[in-house]
């Protein structure tokens, strides 16, 4: 069984746990982590026997997930990309339109994997979800969070909303040609129009008195709602409620690194790749343009 070496470039919150999940995967061989603070890459190493580096320039690796800060995905995926080292890069791709269709062309080029981490593609209930509507016309995302001690540096469009956009895209197969939006960094609502008539309104909120994340879709026959806190689907036609069975629960990220692991073998396709990144990443700096001048509206 063909085994692959991984780096994870970048020890904070969220790279610990890819580095926990590949040590785990039975087709990496190897994991080694990187940061420039070494301490606290050993620290993050020593819980799973990875290697520590702490220069990007010694990384050997056949793929590589990047969980840097986005200011730094450019300079650190054109560097990995030049050794065509597969990459994994976590949302949003890059910290600018520009910097993406780089990172695309210069991975196309290399003929290598760019998978980018909407990590809520890979829900249960996403999946079941998107199985099973069928002429999607309408869209409601809400995807609001009780306030942090420590708020993240991104705004709240480009932290949150921005999930919920990847899922709105991808449920309605098309492009987003009119955007509206109003708020501020910390809540924000966000109107979309697609090329095909679908519709969906985004709402995110770091400002909440409670957790919210749900899904509603209206179809051609009835409407569907995901409740992505609970863990629920529901289906409603006629104004009669049906719960729907899901398959059984699993490790979104879990899920998601394996995809990577077997894309960078050659025995998978990304479902989220550099394009699909890019696409989400464009219509998340539309609506913070909007946000910017509440009286514009984007269209293609």
């Amino acid at each position: 069984m063909q085994l692959i070496h991984v780096g994870v470039v970048g020890t904070g919150s969220f790279g610990r746990h890819h580095v926990r999940h590949l040590s785990q995967h039975p087709r990496v061989g190897r994991v080694t982590v990187v940061d420039s603070d070494r301490a606290r890459a050993e620290a993050v190493a020593a819980t799973c026997g990875a290697a520590v580096e702490t220069d990007l320039a010694a990384l050997d690796v056949d793929a590589a997930v990047i969980t840097v800060p986005t200011e730094w995905h450019r300079s650190v995926a054109d560097r990995l990309i030049a050794t065509k080292t597969h990459l994994f890069i976590e949302k949003p791709i890059a910290a600018s339109d520009a910097d993406a269709a780089h990172l695309i062309a210069a991975a196309d080029r290399a003929g290598v994997i760019l998978q980018v981490g909407h990590i809520e593609r890979f829900s249960v209930l996403f999946q079941a979800l998107s199985e099973r509507v069928s002429g999607v016309r309408h869209i409601v995302a809400r995807r609001l969070n009780m306030p942090r001690p420590v708020p993240p540096t991104a705004d709240v469009v480009l932290d949150l909303m921005i999930h919920d956009i990847d899922l709105a895209i991808s449920l309605a197969g098309s492009q987003v040609r009119e955007i509206s939006a109003r708020g501020e960094s910390e809540a924000a609502e966000a109107h979309l129009r697609f090329a095909n008539g679908v519709t969906a309104e985004l709402s995110a909120s770091r400002l909440s008195e409670a957790t919210q994340r749900t899904l509603h879709v209206d179809d051609a026959t009835g409407s569907w709602c995901a409740d992505l806190a609970a863990g629920t689907l529901t289906r409603t036609t006629a104004g009669r409620a049906e719960p729907q069975d899901l398959p059984a629960a699993h490790d979104n990220l879990g899920l998601e690194i394996d995809e990577f692991v077997r894309a960078a073998l050659g025995e998978a396709t990304p479902r989220v790749d550099g394009r699909a990144g890019a696409a989400a990443l464009a219509v998340a700096n539309r609506i913070r343009a909007a946000l910017a001048n509440p009286k514009l509206q984007l269209t293609a």
